[in-house]
């Protein structure tokens, strides 16, 4: 499925970036979730590692909603840490880096 540049137009303007010139923690979501659903792989974990940990972590806990595995409350915990620590430090490096 390719999914044309034309979404871009959809995206949403970052108000945080907008009023102080810098990036929010989020910012680049967007932008890489649409590189992802074009295939873009690697692209999409340049513009915002923790979009991946994130998708992962939301498909896990539906199914773990579903089917309760054992340790699953743990393996939500450690993609809950892991999708965190991407997020913070690719903040922490678009601050240094800017």
């Amino acid at each position: 499925i390719y999914f044309p540049h034309q979404f871009g137009v959809l995206m949403l303007t970052c108000y945080i970036k907008e009023a102080t010139g810098y990036d929010c923690p989020g910012c680049g979501f967007q932008r890489s979730f649409f590189k992802l659903i074009n295939g873009d792989f690697y692209e999409s974990f340049i513009l915002y590692p923790g979009l991946i940990p994130f998708i992962t972590l939301c498909l896990f806990t539906l199914i773990h909603l579903k089917f309760m595995f054992k340790n699953g409350a743990k393996i939500i915990l450690t993609l809950f840490i892991c999708t965190t620590l991407f997020t913070v430090v690719n903040f922490i490096f678009k601050i240094i880096s800017s």
